[in-house]
């Protein structure tokens, strides 16, 4: 990382990634895997607060309650903060050289660094979610793209559907011109509001 890199990338800019703010969780449904995920999650669990507990220069409670304030605000930010780099520019030779060039790539291997600092604590909290799910504490988020997706994010009630939906035929495009006595040309011309026809196809010859 250098100015010279900086004041390059003024000039030739070069995508970059950026971070997510995750407030969704889709809840995994199976039991098994629920278990052996929470099995996972409490050994990384363990191991995230033995980290602090062991470094920090306290004893007693204080250790104990610090450690575990340090492991829970870890797994909060893994959770709703999720850093997307643009793997598209990592450098040369993807990633394992630097480009002198451009300073964009160092804030991509930035990202995917902290995204791989932040994935057991993300782990972690997607088994915590999972259990709360699975126990019915809570509720998960609806899978994306289903009827009860499209609901929560429009607004709809609960109730909606479009089983009686009815569907309106629209006139056809040959019908408007001859009702209107134009060519396809003009027709295309006044739909698309071009200010010249020699781009348009006029099939009426």
């Amino acid at each position: 990382m250098s100015f010279y890199e900086y004041w390059c990338e003024q000039y030739d800019p070069q995508p970059v990634g950026n971070v997510e703010l995750n407030t969704e969780h889709v809840a995994q449904r199976n039991e098994w895997v629920v278990f052996f995920k929470l099995i996972a999650a409490s050994l990384m669990a363990a191991g995230l607060f033995w980290l602090p507990f062991h470094f920090l220069p306290l004893t007693g409670w204080h250790s104990v309650v610090v450690a575990a304030g340090i492991a829970l605000i870890y797994v909060g930010l893994a959770f709703f903060f999720i850093p997307e780099a643009n793997t598209d520019n990592l450098g040369w030779v993807g990633g394992m050289v630097d480009d002198p060039f451009h300073i964009s790539d160092d804030w991509n291997r930035s990202l995917m660094f902290f995204n791989a600092v932040l994935g057991p604590g993300r782990f972690i909290a997607g088994t915590m979610l999972d259990v709360a799910c699975l126990l019915g504490v809570t509720q998960s988020d609806p899978i994306p793209m289903t009827d009860q997706y499209y609901r929560q994010q429009m607004g709809y009630a609960d109730d909606y559907t479009t089983a009686n939906a009815t569907m309106i035929e629209l006139p056809i495009q040959q019908d408007e011109i001859a009702a209107s006595d134009i060519s396809r040309e003009e027709a295309n011309q006044k739909r698309y509001g071009l200010s010249s026809a020699r781009f348009l196809i006029n099939d009426d010859e």
